[in-house]
């Protein structure tokens, strides 16, 4: 089953709680900081496109590219409601397409982690170098390995309701820390308390963190500079504290 083939209509409710606007706003503060501050960016693993959206308000001429057609399918609607153009497709991240001269490329919400091979990872890189200028900006988030192995892994339960429904999200993540990867087992009950139905989604979205030194090798082998590494929306470098980091890396001006 493809990951988020269920999950999806339910995902924007999940995570209504996240602030895409202030993400965003971040990392567009980081790639000014870099020297690109408008232009053509790419986000690779959009999702439902909320990101995207929020780039395209502030200026930018954004594409997306998603693994699943639900998330695509979500997208498009909600840039059609907003009246924006935005070309969002199905395709891996792994696998480069047309998308070529874009100023910046972002990747969100980790999905440099669920690339869970250094193979799949150099590939996912591989795409945006072929979708960047020369001196192009490319910013992504990871699961970052001191956080994980320090904090270790936990059974958590989140409870969303918006009337009439009430999801229930039940996670359970085993770890393997031979292979640096986490399978995070969600167990979704939906329910509506207006027509006393609930329905269950079982997905398993396997996973693997990364370390900056790990990182560092992949870009540099794929035609990138050395990244520039911190933690989420902060500009300290990656700690045990939070297992959300990001990377800011350059296209080489040659090849």
């Amino acid at each position: 089953m493809t990951v988020f083939a269920d999950y999806a209509p339910w995902y924007d409710l999940l995570y209504r709680d996240k602030d895409y606007a202030a993400e965003t706003a971040f990392v567009e503060g980081r790639l000014r900081d870099h020297g690109v501050a408008s232009g053509r960016m790419l986000d690779l693993g959009c999702g439902t496109g909320l990101h995207a959206l929020a780039f395209a308000r502030k200026g930018w001429s954004v594409a997306g590219i998603d693994l699943s057609h639900e998330m695509i399918a979500s997208a498009k609607a909600r840039a059609d409601q907003a009246g924006l153009s935005i070309p969002f497709r199905q395709g891996d991240a792994c696998e480069a397409g047309a998308e070529r001269d874009f100023d910046a490329v972002v990747s969100l919400f980790h999905v440099a982690s669920y690339q869970t091979s250094r193979d799949r990872l150099a590939k996912m890189f591989r795409t945006a170098h072929a979708a960047l200028k020369p001196g192009g900006v490319f910013f992504f988030d990871y699961w970052y390995g001191g956080a994980v192995l320090a904090q270790g892994v936990e059974t958590r339960v989140k409870v969303i309701e918006q009337k009439p429904l009430r999801l229930t999200r039940i996670a359970q993540s085993d770890h393997d820390e031979q292979q640096a990867t986490v399978t995070v087992n969600y167990t979704l009950f939906c329910e509506d308390t207006d027509r006393a139905t609930i329905r269950r989604v079982d997905e398993a979205h396997h996973m693997r963190y990364w370390f900056p030194f790990e990182i560092d090798a992949a870009l540099q082998a794929n035609g990138f500079q050395p990244a520039h590494h911190a933690a989420w929306l902060t500009q300290d470098a990656p700690s045990t504290k939070s297992w959300a980091a990001y990377a800011i890396a350059r296209k080489n001006v040659t090849p």
